[in-house]
């Protein structure tokens, strides 16, 4: 191997120390530029951090993730697990609050029938009418309570006039059996029975008016029944006749004809089953 000459060593000494600047100039702008990225990451992550209240943003990883309570399930047996329903609470229908109507009492007012002045309240606030519990008990013919139910069957009065507040006031309340089904309405008998008379003209024009009605579906009833029995006695012909006719098909296909003459020229007739036949001579 010839040896090199003074001149090409130090040609590639001077190439070896410029490859080096190079490479160290290279690693000088790259650890920089990572410096300024980690810092502008640090920065918008501290601002996000802020501005979300301290929450990481998700990764691929947990991004489908669902935090269930396993308290609040149960195991249905079945391979999977049911998460308990909370049940809303049911809202209730508003009635009328007493506490909201004025009572206006003067010394003067008491009692319509007795003179007492202990009244109930409830009686003179809905209904304006001066009458105590006492009598209230006494007289259940003029002051008890009825449904709107009772109040069409008593007194024959429509859903439109029991409606009417100015005919008939009425006290609402809750519905006994449950609360979100509609109010009870509560009428004054004395109210109703006015507005009947008013309306029947007088008692006996009611009572005319319940035996009207009660021929009209006495006669309805009637007619039903008649209805019923016509038809039964239809589907019962009809029935014979099913009956007859499968007889006929049954005896038909079970025995064998036997043919005898009938007398009216070449006709001949089944003794068995009546089958007519008419046979031609060659």
């Amino acid at each position: 191997m010839p040896e090199l000459t003074a001149e090409q060593l130090a040609r590639i000494e001077a190439n070896r120390k410029q490859a080096k600047e190079r490479l160290q100039a290279a690693e000088a702008s790259s650890s920089s530029a990572v410096a300024c990225v980690d810092k502008g990451a640090a920065t918008q992550g501290a601002g996000n951090s802020n501005e979300t209240g301290g929450r990481l943003r998700a990764s691929k990883m947990t991004r489908g993730y669902y935090e269930y309570n396993l308290s609040t399930m149960r195991d249905t047996k079945a391979g999977f697990i049911e998460e308990d329903k909370v049940e809303s609470p049911e809202k209730k229908r508003r009635v009328l609050d007493l506490d909201t109507i004025a009572l206006e009492l003067s010394a003067q007012d008491s009692c319509v029938e007795c003179g007492s002045i202990d009244l109930d309240v409830t009686y003179f606030k809905v209904f304006r009418t001066q009458v105590c519990k006492a009598c209230i008990e006494k007289i259940p013919d003029k002051y008890s309570l009825l449904t709107k139910t009772e109040a069409k069957e008593d007194y024959l009065l429509t859903d439109g006039e029991l409606r009417d507040r100015d005919l008939f006031p009425v006290w609402e309340k809750a519905n006994p059996h449950k609360s979100t089904w509609n109010n009870m309405l509560l009428y004054l008998r004395r109210d109703l029975e006015r507005f009947a008379i008013k309306k029947w003209n007088g008692l006996d024009g009611l009572d005319k008016e319940f035996d009207r009605r009660d021929e009209d579906k006495r006669a309805r009833k009637e007619k039903k029944y008649r209805r019923s029995v016509a038809d039964l006695r239809r589907r019962t012909r009809a029935d014979e006749w099913e009956k007859q006719r499968r007889e006929r098909l049954r005896l038909e296909n079970e025995h064998e004809h036997e043919f005898e003459a009938t007398g009216d020229g070449d006709e001949q007739k089944c003794t068995s089953c009546g089958l007519v036949i008419e046979v031609e001579e060659f």
